[in-house]
């Protein structure tokens, strides 16, 4: 397996020749697991990837390391691994890569010996953010407040 950056060009082929892999942190309510999972739907909608993920660091299954296997199993060569995080941390910079990289070692290299996965940034601070951001705090305002007013 070959592990790249975003933004590095080693990558080849059209979008429509990679499957995207979107990778949550995991919890123990059904709700985020779900979030993810329609995030994943909406996606695929889109028709832009062969194939569209889900997979999960800790506690909901699918694991990333499952997810990477099964796609390389059903003959994908070109995988983005996208961390669905807001900001950089242990998770997106240590414990992800590390799953990343150990999902094709051992008996599972010969799997792995002609995947390009390519490990995306976290969302990060964007326009469309901010937008999503105020929307939320236009919602806030025009329902109740915590105090049961309005």
């Amino acid at each position: 397996m070959k592990l790249a950056k975003e933004g590095n060009n080693d990558a080849s082929g059209d979008r429509e020749d990679f499957a995207l892999v979107l990778i949550g942190h995991g919890s123990t309510l059904p709700y985020n697991k779900e979030v993810l999972e329609e995030l994943g739907k909406r996606i695929a909608k889109r028709r832009i990837f062969r194939a569209v993920r889900v997979a999960f660091m800790q506690l909901n299954s699918p694991s990333i390391e499952e997810v990477l296997r099964t796609l390389a199993q059903e003959g994908m060569k070109d995988i983005v691994a996208l961390p669905v995080f807001l900001a950089d941390g242990a998770h997106t910079l240590e414990d992800i890569p590390k799953k990343l990289k150990i999902s094709f070692e051992g008996e599972w290299e010969d799997l792995g010996r002609d995947i390009m996965l390519i490990y995306a940034k976290p969302i990060g601070v964007d326009e469309r953010i901010v937008d999503i951001l105020l929307d939320r705090v236009k919602e806030a305002i025009l329902g109740n407040d915590l105090r049961g007013n309005r």
